[in-house]
């Protein structure tokens, strides 16, 4: 009895829903029908301020093309990818596109080509590539999800230059290219010691990573992990040691240890800031000082009495009275430091 009731049930409101269905569409029809009434002059006291008629000649001058576009369209395979069907429009319809919509090279049909192209490039630099991470990225819009690769590469000479990029694209090949474009816009050199090591300790931050490099003795190899030893491998450093702190991100620890390799100096470098050569820098050269004395007159000791600061020329004063009182007479030297 149950199911017999709930059967009735779904049977009215199946009627119901068809019966309100058939009525909205017959108000429809009703409506359609009075304004062709009133454009061809059949009916009075119809509004026509708000609607537009258009005319069947008029509408098909405007869709003229639409042949043409579903000529391009049957004329391709059922299997063809999106950029195989842009790839035919934009031969058919070039002088109508804006050129904004045209394709880059990069994610259309020339992506093998132009990965090909990068990849010469990067061999005629006499460096090497080497991919880090691929992730699978996805970003969620209204009409669904949209599905596309991060692709982290390493580029470096193994002679003091590295350089990191990443790329996105909607296969891996065009986000590992846009990646290795963008690493060999920013390219690093940095000094090596003669042991294939780092001159001095070092430390690199690239937002909450940070990377601590120290030189290491030959033989050592290279100390680290994940994309601190990638990077540092395509650098050319083999004794090293490194410590990883902060955030686990493979794309922050590379950054952060291209950052800590451009911090680098070497000891030539060092040594002409501090005005000095390599042997004084290490202690190996004694810096003497010598100083000579030379005879100045009255008029130039004043001037360098009155050089110095109130204090200075207070305490000046009282010993000149005070070698006069002796029975002294002050004579002034200037005094100048020379290195030898």
């Amino acid at each position: 009895l149950r199911l017999a009731c709930k059967a009735g049930r779904a049977a009215v409101r199946s009627r119901g829903l068809e019966s309100t269905r058939t009525t909205a569409m017959s108000r429809r029809q009703r409506n359609a029908a009075r304004v062709w009434a009133a454009a061809s002059g059949g009916e009075e006291g119809v509004d026509m301020e708000n609607i537009e008629v258009v005319e069947a000649a008029a509408e098909e001058e405007e869709h003229g093309s639409a042949s043409d576009l579903e000529e391009v369209i049957y004329s391709l395979d059922k299997s063809a990818s999106v950029a195989s069907l842009m790839s035919v429009i934009e031969q058919k319809f070039a002088d109508q596109l804006d050129p904004a919509f045209m394709d880059d090279g990069v994610d259309g049909e020339d992506y093998e080509k132009h990965a090909e192209n990068m990849r010469n490039k990067v061999k005629s630099l006499g460096m090497e590539e080497r991919l880090i991470e691929v992730r699978r990225v996805t970003k969620v819009v209204k009409g669904g999800n949209i599905l596309s690769f991060r692709a982290i590469v390493a580029v470096g000479n193994k002679k003091g230059k590295i350089a990191v990029g990443v790329g996105k694209g909607k296969e891996v090949m065009p986000a590992t290219t846009k990646a290795v474009a963008e690493a060999l816009r920013d390219v690093v050199e940095f000094p090596l010691a003669k042991n294939d090591s780092i001159p001095h300790t070092t430390v690199g931050s690239a937002t909450s990573a940070s990377v601590i490099l120290k030189p290491a003795g030959e033989g050592t190899g290279v100390i680290a992990g994940g994309a601190t030893r990638t990077v540092l491998e395509l650098a050319g450093v083999e004794n090293v040691l490194s410590k990883q702190l902060g955030s686990d991100s493979l794309l922050n620890n590379a950054r952060a240890t291209v950052n800590a390799l451009a911090k680098l100096r070497s000891p030539v470098q060092v040594a002409q800031l501090r005005g000095k050569t390599v042997r004084q820098l290490f202690g190996l050269d004694d810096v003497t000082k010598k100083v000579d004395t030379i005879d100045v007159s009255a008029e130039r000791l004043q001037e360098l009495i009155q050089s110095c600061d109130t204090k200075t020329q207070t305490e000046i004063g009282e010993g000149l009275e005070f070698l006069k009182e002796k029975g002294f007479e002050p004579e002034a030297a200037e005094a100048q430091v020379n290195a030898i």
